[in-house]
């Protein structure tokens, strides 16, 4: 006989191939065995596999009792394992928990080291809402962190050691910060700040308010500085002094100004209508005695040591406190704040609060080049931080971080780090620049974080979180429907013409609205028509304020609070100050500004005059004008200085209006040579009407001509204007002037005034509107003296003593109404329905004003000039028309009192006194003198103020925040927006800049924006996209994975043709993204160029996820994540679409489940009826480990196949340190357990199939099976004809040895064909119930004999239709009856109860393991099977064999 042997050599199973094919070494089969990795590394020997042992270890070292160890199940009703991960560096392995019967969640820590079993979260209150049916497949650890998602619901990140902590067992809800955890503690995205900071800027250091004397709000002083003796010229540095009275009253404390140090201002008209500025710093060292400590009202201030000479003459004087400089004085600060959580993750900034300035007065003069209104007088910034209960930090904010953002920079500044374990923050005051570390300007667009509300794929790559096939957005519904409007308040009295926050006037805005979740999340802006609101040009004297309200249809529940934007698509604009304008040569107007302002305007450009020249009047409708020349020179024609050469009457005269020429007849040299001559150089001519009319034509420069020739006794002259032009349309009564006239000659020189200094010159139209509003202001400015204020409302009647004070002394230039030197004159104050009023001044013979003094000498002449004018102001600081002074012969007079000379004139005005100062009662309070006589460049200190006008609007869909986040429960309520772009002055003037200047900082409109979206907003699944967070880096302290800018290239897609993205995982540097359909290697933080070839050469890049390069072949992870498993840089995973198993390494994509193994996959992945499948690597013996159908499927790398099934079915499987570990029921077990093939607490077999198919042509006859290892294993052997067992051996020469036994002949193995089986003949008499012999037709078959057994048909030899009848006790072959060994029962196979009748054929079956001398086929299937828990070792199986016949 021949000896066939096999081995395992090759250790792996092979179900693809004919029996008749598979190679030696391989098998058919195996169960819970392993091949070549034994403890003895026996290579080719098969063992059973170690079972395992459950991990339930409460307490190291302790020996295992009801209180050291868990519960079954942990207490809990049906757990299962729905996710797991491990912690290599820590040794630590961490699996989800879900047992929904108990309603209970959890995540437990295993510690490989010590081997205890701990919960690190429990949730009893629904927060984490795992499911079973969702496994977790995104899982990473990153610094202590556990991240995860389950594409259920947020993804979650805990700190695993803080969570620990507040963990006491399976029954009671995890704590932090003392109190049950809640889904926002566990959320990867963040909690925000919902509110911004509310702001108090003050002014001053020492005042809480704005306090007189500090701040932006000095006290007046109307009076002389000095004492009671008479002081001439000025106060010299160093001179001490005392005022008493003449300034009004406030109220502060009054060690603010004891002992302090104060800046003591004034500024005075000269005659030539500039100004005198005066500063000095003083200090103030007394107060009038008994003067309250906290009042100053009235009283007596010493104050020493004045720092420059100061006249001591009457001036306004202004006195204010010296304190240190303004902070941000050029800058518009804002804050912010935003939340440090306890794991270094930063919040995304609260909205920033306003824009934070003290503006002043306005103060606007060209001769200073700024508004000094727009300069910053902040010194003290209080912030108070929101109280509301949903706007309070959340539990795991460690630390506030307050911010600074200039509105010159996007950079934003760390101001004060408050750690909240002091105590909560509710205030913090800021009164200097000093300023901490910068923070990354791109957090400015980081509105929200945009993580995923859902995400089924997870994993950190370059120390960044990734996810993919995730969920974001929602759905709104309904759209809203936003409704805008305004408010437009007046300025209070205490107000004046202070810069107050408002809305720029004149402008359009959009309002928007947005929708945010819990989370912060936040939609894009919606808007609508009805959101539009203008604010008209008229509001520019006004605080304008923005409202908006909402409304939505039905609010779905995701919407938690809204948020308003403002959309301002104006572009930047400028406010200039007139200087003085002059009268162009062609009928418009040059108006002068400031050189440093040029860069202002251009050409073609339009300017809006926003107030009136020389008052405070806003102007706001007919005030634009176009900008038709800008010279940075001044233009010839106003440079031009005239001087008078000769003027004479002429006749004869002849005017054309087309010119160029003139004619008319002068005086000849004789009488006179100054005319005659004065045509020569460059001369101008003007023409003057005599008489009544004394009409004046403009001045015409002279381009050539003069006297031609004498006749008549006078001189004919001949001119031509400058440049040929004629008589303009202004002069045309000269056409055709037939009397005489008056000519005047001037010489003209180019003059280079100091008024043309740093200036340019921009060329406007001249319209009545600007008469009205530049020259008629300005003709009636204010002409500013001795007399500005203290005007006595005396009586007709009074006595010396009252009308007029006792004492000179304290004003020595007083003016006063009334009967002030007895009854020998009357003199008369406005009443109404009076035309006259009577001034007093005076006394005039005390210096230092004597009877010429200036103001005596101003006060008369200029109320005597011609066109003088008068109006008054009364006590409530209102004015009083303008009355025309009537020029009379009413001269000055004057009389005496304790020897001191006034004067007295009585005026007429040209119509009788109207109004409250026509009332003796009322106290005029200042008068003002006006003339109409004012050159065409005038200046002032109360100038007109300009203002470009917009280009082309930005078509940019930009909104900025408008509002803090408001609770949706609040969204129909009229809102006022706290938002302004500008600071309103009430007199028509906004300034959005510091001093107005050109290059200087801007209110700007807004920190954050947001925009509209073309498409619809509504939820969306992102399928074949990754979206990624900031950077983690434990070394620095860095940890942004909480953060998702979206301003940033956050996201990249994949082409979705291959369906969603399932499982992403981190190999080397690149991310691996198993898609259903495809497989793809995305580099990370580096990029490729593709070479001619195809090959691609590696690129450094800033790119977090880089090229995409797909691997070769149409495979993919189907949606089974759960089946993939890695090791080192070998992944493995199911494809179920395609039918197999993949295993991707550095060579690309394989088909393992085709390795001998393709038809057994393409049938378990078609009819697997879990939908889970669950893959697992077993680094302990090298294999991946796929469970299928309830049974797992091992792959060994080593023998490059599938080497085993196994029998237990887990929930999910890891190693940790080349330990082995598998979970069931939610528990963990170590699969190290001595008890072989022991899993769970169940014993299972272990098999293993070899076949033998050597000359698998030929039948052969299997004799002998034999086998070499150890005792326990049995045998079973199937050819393609029969099977047989051995159970039992027989130990010789080191092997196991029986010969093979046939099975015994049953009913279900019967094979008509084999030749054990022969038929007996028919039946000749029925068989009744009972019977025990048969008769048969015939000779009985001479093979029949005892133990036979009987079986019937109908007459049909097929195996369905056979019948058991029962076994041969005797046979009698004489009689042709055989007795049965036990009555015949109707046991018919078909389920027909009948018995057997004549007719049937009998047949019988030879019991094969008695008969059988061996088993014939062409090949030998046996399976050898230990039921052992110990050790079984088997390294090769053999079976004495012949050749049989055919």
């Amino acid at each position: 006989m021949a000896k066939l042997q096999h081995t395992f050599v090759q250790g792996k199973m092979n179900k693809d191939l004919d029996e008749r094919l598979i190679p030696n070494g391989q098998y058919r089969d195996a169960q819970n065995i392993q091949v070549s990795t034994s403890e003895g590394s026996d290579v080719g020997a098969v063992e059973n596999i170690l079972g395992n042992t459950i991990q339930n270890i409460k307490v190291k070292n302790v020996a295992p009792t009801p209180d050291t160890v868990w519960q079954t199940n942990f207490g809990l009703q049906n757990p299962v394992c729905i996710g797991v991960v491990k912690d290599s560096q820590n040794e630590k392995i961490y699996w989800f928990l879900n047992s929904a019967d108990s309603s209970t969640d959890a995540i437990v820590e295993y510690d490989q080291v010590t081997g205890v079993v701990a919960p690190i979260l429990v949730d009893v209150n629904g927060v984490l809402n795992f499911n079973k049916l969702n496994l977790i497949t995104g899982v990473n650890i990153l610094g202590g962190m556990l991240f995860w998602t389950d594409d259920l619901s947020e993804p979650k990140n805990i700190n695993i050691a803080r969570f620990k902590a507040g963990t006491t067992n399976f029954a009671t809800q995890t704590q932090i910060n003392s109190v049950n955890f809640i889904e926002s503690d566990v959320t990867v995205i963040k909690l925000s700040p919902k509110q911004p900071v509310s702001i108090e800027a003050l002014p001053s250091l020492v005042s809480t308010t704005s306090n007189r004397g500090t701040g932006v709000t000095p006290i007046f002083i109307s009076a002389n500085l000095g004492q009671a003796s008479p002081l001439t010229g000025s106060l010299p540095i160093g001179a001490a002094f005392t005022i008493t009275g003449g300034f009004s009253g406030f109220l502060a404390p009054g060690n603010v100004f004891l002992n302090k140090q104060v800046t003591l201002s004034a500024k005075a008209l000269q005659e030539d209508g500039s100004y005198i500025y005066y500063e000095s710093i003083c200090t103030i060292t007394a107060l009038t005695a008994g003067e309250q400590p906290n009042e100053f009202d009235g009283g007596t201030f010493r104050i020493d040591s004045i720092s420059a000479d100061v006249p001591y003459n009457y001036l306004n004087w202004s006195l204010l406190l010296l304190e240190s400089d303004p902070i941000f004085k050029n800058n518009f600060a804002r804050f912010s704040y935003r939340y440090k959580y306890s794991d270094n993750e930063y919040s995304t900034y609260a909205p920033f609060s306003k824009a934070v300035y003290v503006p002043g007065q306005f103060d606007y003069e060209a001769a200073v080049g700024f508004n000094k209104g727009m300069t910053n007088n902040l010194r003290k910034i209080t912030l108070t931080f929101p109280t509301d209960t949903y706007a309070l930090p959340p539990a795991g904010v460690e630390e506030i971080q307050i911010l600074f953002k200039g509105s010159d920079s996007n950079n934003i500044y760390v101001v004060d780090n408050h750690l909240l374990s002091s105590g909560l923050l509710t205030t913090f005051d800021i009164t200097s620049e000093l300023l901490g570390p910068v923070v990354e300007s791109i957090q400015l667009l980081r509105p929200f974080d945009a993580v995923p509300r859902k995400a089924k794929a997870q994993e950190i790559i370059g120390n960044r979180v990734v996810y993919g096939n995730y969920l974001q957005n929602y759905n709104i519904g309904s759209i809203p429907v936003l409704t805008g409007g305004q408010t437009n308040t007046s300025f209070a009295s205490s107000e004046e013409y202070l810069g107050k926050e408002s809305v720029k006037s004149n402008r359009t805005y959009q309002l928007g609205i947005t929708f945010i979740d819990e989370y912060n999340r936040e939609s894009p802006v919606f808007t609508n028509d009805s959101a539009s609101v203008m604010i008209a040009g008229s509001n520019s004297l006004n605080k304008n304020t923005l409202t908006a309200s909402a409304a939505l249809t039905s609010v779905p529940s995701w919407i938690k609070y809204y948020k308003y934007y403002i959309k301002d698509p104006a572009p930047e604009y400028y406010n200039l100050v007139l200087d003085r304008w002059y009268d162009a040569d062609d009928g418009n107007v040059w108006l002068s500004f400031p050189s440093d302002e040029v860069n202002k305007l251009r050409e073609e450009q339009y300017i809006i005059l926003k107030k009136q020249h020389g008052t405070s009047t806003a102007v706001s409708i007919n005030n634009r004008y176009k900008i038709l020349d800008i010279q940075n020179e001044a233009p010839r024609h106003i440079k031009l200085e005239q001087t008078e050469v000769s003027s004479a009457e002429i006749t004869a005269v002849s005017f054309t209006a087309a010119g160029p020429f003139i004619g008319f007849q002068g005086p000849t040299f004789v009488e006179n040579n100054n005319f005659h001559e004065g045509f020569s150089g460059t001369a101008a001519i003007q023409f003057i009407e005599p008489g009544g009319n004394e009409r004046t034509s403009q001045l015409y420069e002279i381009l050539s001509g003069g006297p031609q020739s004498d006749s008549g006794g006078k001189t004919n002259y001949s001119v031509s204007f400058d440049s040929g032009v004629g008589i303009i349309p202004a002069d045309g009564w000269l056409i055709g002037f037939s009397g005489n006239l008056k000519a005047v000659l001037y010489n003209l020189q180019e003059s280079a005034r100091p008024e043309f200094q740093g200036r340019f010159f921009v060329k406007v139209p001249k319209n009545s509107d600007f008469v009205s509003n530049i020259e008629v202001p300005s003709s009636t400015s204010v002409i500013q003296g001795g007399f500005n204020a203290n005007v006595r409302a005396g009586s007709r009647s009074g006595s010396v003593s009252t009308d007029m004070p006792a004492l000179p002394s304290v004003f020595l230039d007083r003016l006063s109404f009334g009967d002030t030197n007895g009854s020998s004159v009357t003199i008369n104050r406005p009443d109404s329905g009076t035309d006259t009023f009577t001034l007093v001044y005076g006394p005039v013979n005390a210096s230092p004003l004597g009877s010429t003094g200036k103001q005596n000498s101003r006060v008369w002449q200029l109320a005597s000039s011609f066109n003088a004018k008068i109006k008054f102001k009364g006590e409530n600081d209102n004015f009083s028309e303008v009355y025309n002074i009537i020029p009379d012969a009413n001269q000055q007079q004057g009389y005496s009192r304790n020897g001191l000379t006034f004067v007295y004139r009585t005026f007429t005005v040209d119509r009788p006194f109207v109004g409250e100062f026509g009332a003796q009662a009322t106290t005029i309070t200042k008068i003002e003198i006006v003339t109409d006589s004012v050159p065409d460049h005038f200046t002032t200190p109360d100038p007109a103020i300009f203002e470009t006008e917009l280009d082309e609007l930005a078509d940019l869909d930009i909104y900025y925040e408008a509002s803090d986040a408001k609770l949706i429960s609040g969204l129909t309520n009229v809102v006022a927006l706290d938002y302004f772009n500008t600071y309103s002055f009430g007199n028509g003037v906004e300034s959005n800049r510091r001093e107005d200047d050109f290059n200087a900082a801007t209110i700007g409109k807004g920190v954050r924006v947001s925009s509209t979206i073309d498409t619809p907003f509504e939820e969306e699944r992102k399928p074949a996209s990754l979206i990624f967070s900031g950077i983690f880096n434990s070394t620095s302290g860095v940890n942004n994975t909480n953060q998702f800018l979206i301003a940033e290239n956050i996201t990249k897609d994949l082409n979705p043709t291959y369906g969603s993205i399932q499982k992403l995982h981190a190999r080397d540097t690149d991310l691996i993204a198993l898609l259903e359909d495809k497989c793809f290697k995305i580099l990370a933080n580096k990029d490729a160029l593709y070479n001619a070839d195809g090959s691609t050469n590696v690129t450094a890049n800033i790119n977090v996820l880089g090229q995409t390069i797909p691997f070769v072949g149409e495979y993919g992870i189907s949606k089974n994540p759960e089946s993939f498993a890695s090791f080192g840089f070998r992944s493995y995973f199911t494809d179920k679409a395609r039918g197999t198993v993949m295993r991707l390494s550095r060579d690309g994509l394989t088909d393992i489940g085709a390795k001998q193994m393709s038809y057994f996959f393409q049938d378990k992945l078609k009819t697997n009826v879990n939908p889970s499948i669950i893959g697992a690597y077993d680094a302990d013996i090298g294999s991946y480990n796929v469970v299928l159908g309830g049974e797992g499927v091992s792959f060994k790398e080593q023998v490059d196949g599938w080497n085993t099934r196994m029998s237990y079915d887990p929930e999910f499987g890891i190693s940790l340190n080349n330990e082995y570990y598998t979970f069931k029921n939610g528990e963990l077990y170590e699969h190290s357990n001595p008890l072989r093939s022991n899993f769970y607490g169940t014993q299972y077999n272990s098999t293993v199939t070899p076949i033998f198919n050597d000359a698998p042509t030929s039948i052969k006859n299997f004799k002998t099976l034999s086998y070499e290892g150890d005792a326990g294993w049995t045998a079973s052997i199937t050819t393609n004809e029969q099977s047989g067992t051995v159970s039992t051996w027989k130990k010789r020469e080191g092997l196991y040895f029986n010969y093979i036994m046939g099975d015994a002949t049953t009913l279900a193995n019967i094979d008509t064909s084999e030749f054990s089986v022969q038929g007996i003949g028919d039946l000749s008499v029925n068989m009744t119930l009972g019977d025990t012999v048969m008769r048969i037709n015939g000779e009985i078959n001479v093979s029949l004999q005892p133990g036979d057994v009987i079986y019937s048909t109908d007459g049909v030899v097929a195996p369905a239709e056979l019948r058991l009848i029962g076994t041969v006790d005797t046979v009698a072959r004489a009689s042709n009856t055989i007795t049965l060994s036990a009555a015949v029962q109707p046991l018919p196979p078909a389920g027909n109860p009948v018995l057997p009748v004549t007719g049937d054929f009998m047949l019988f079956a030879k019991n094969s393991k008695v008969n059988t001398s061996g088993l014939l086929g062409y090949y030998g299937e046996v399976v050898l099977t230990t039921t052992s828990s110990d050790k079984k070792e088997l390294f090769a199986v053999n079976s004495e064999i012949f050749i049989s016949s055919e």
